[in-house]
């Protein structure tokens, strides 16, 4: 596994952190709230991808498109975790809704 899974306590309206620089990647005072800052290699929920790398989507077996088209059959977290990108973080929060989760991917 090359990556580490940081669950976070915290509700759906807080902001999250990059844990490298401590830019607000989710930040709900903005408003475009997705602000990621050069670690953040995604930002997704279970139903697809609000924000990825070209980087780090070559690593994935999937593309984004094809896992959009298909969202209602895929696991977000199970696609994400088969990525082969070598080292990085998960922080997984709740998405406000009973059984979803947003994902941030940063670098380790």
């Amino acid at each position: 596994m090359s990556y580490q899974l940081i669950e976070l306590d915290i509700q759906a309206t807080d902001n999250i952190q990059c844990p490298h620089c401590q830019q607000h990647v989710i930040n709900w005072v903005e408003e475009h709230y997705i602000q990621p800052c050069e670690h953040v290699l995604f930002i997704a929920m279970d139903i697809g991808f609000e924000y990825i790398t070209d980087e780090f989507e070559q690593t994935m077996l999937r593309s984004v498109d094809d896992l959009h088209a298909h969202d209602d059959q895929v696991n977000m977290f199970v696609e994400i975790a088969k990525s082969t990108y070598p080292d990085y973080l998960i922080f997984k929060s709740d998405l406000g809704a009973e059984g979803y989760f947003r994902y941030v991917g940063f670098t380790a």
